[in-house]
């Protein structure tokens, strides 16, 4: 296949309700997933959070794919049927002029299901199909698609096979650890990317990913990860963060990285990750 013709499908899950590799969901019969839904419909569904991971979404993860340097790819945004009317058509609005977006409500499912449909539906053959994820508050480099196409070339005579891009700025925006944090990380979620003749990307815990999979990672175009108290994972103590390898990066290092990388983000964006605060001095 041509280099250019390789189809790659990205996955965003924006406050979804089913299985995954999400820890709610986790050895839960389907007789007790109905009562989990409900509480975590409750959790997810606050007008805090929805405002908060609305912002997130559209100011950064969003953002980073509506200035990709390759355009050619499409975006699948995952979400619950039960989100309340008035954040369904907020985030209809926001996914409404980006072109490469595929917006679905579905009831309770695990997101697989939702990928081997939305994949039959545009006729894609699904043993070509580079999948990645990222989550709603994260964001990637804007030559992100471009050198995901060029590893996906290099490797396409393996049929099976996953990138990572492992350089991440662990943006942590509150509490008494906020700020921003340089972590190499291969096979975190945010750009993880896999190609399988069968399986979906959300079918491997992404840790897991390189045990299963030839794998690759690419360490030179940096991921931005958001982490505030009200997602899937505990806020860390400064313990936590150097136990995992986290060490304060240095502003004039983010700068550049802005720059080179992430040079789409504007004032809200840089805002909400914290870039603003912590590595920015001119905002204007």
């Amino acid at each position: 296949m041509k280099e250019q013709d390789i189809p790659i499908l990205g996955v965003c899950r924006f406050s979804m309700l089913g299985r995954g590799d999400w820890k709610a969901y986790r050895n839960k019969t389907d007789d007790q997933l109905e009562e989990v839904y409900k509480q975590k419909a409750e959790e997810l569904f606050t007008a805090e959070r929805m405002t908060a991971r609305l912002a997130t979404f559209e100011h950064l993860t969003l953002k980073s794919l509506q200035n990709q340097s390759d355009p050619g790819f499409r975006l699948l945004v995952v979400s619950s049927d039960r989100m309340p009317a008035e954040y369904r058509q907020k985030l209809t609005e926001i996914c409404a002029g980006t072109a490469q977006v595929i917006l679905k409500f579905v009831p309770p499912q695990h997101v697989t299901d939702v990928i081997r449909a939305v994949i039959a539906e545009y006729e894609l053959n699904f043993p070509d199909v580079i999948q990645f994820r990222l989550d709603d508050d994260d964001c990637v480099s804007k030559d992100y698609i471009r050198r995901l196409r060029r590893h996906a070339s290099c490797m396409w005579r393996n049929a099976h096979f996953a990138v990572s891009f492992p350089s991440l700025y662990y943006c942590v925006t509150d509490g008494p650890t906020e700020g921003i944090y340089n972590w190499y990380s291969p096979f975190f979620s945010a750009g993880t990317a896999i190609r399988h003749s069968s399986r979906t990307v959300f079918d491997y815990g992404h840790y897991k990913i390189p045990q299963h999979l030839v794998a690759v990672t690419d360490p030179h175009f940096p991921c931005i990860v958001t982490h505030r108290g009200d997602n899937d994972t505990p806020r860390h103590a400064a313990e936590t963060l150097r136990k995992r390898g986290m060490a304060r990066a240095p502003a004039n290092d983010v700068r550049r990285a802005l720059e080179r990388h992430f040079g789409y983000l504007e004032k809200e964006g840089l805002e909400l990750s914290t870039l603003a605060r912590f590595a920015v001095t001119d905002q204007a």
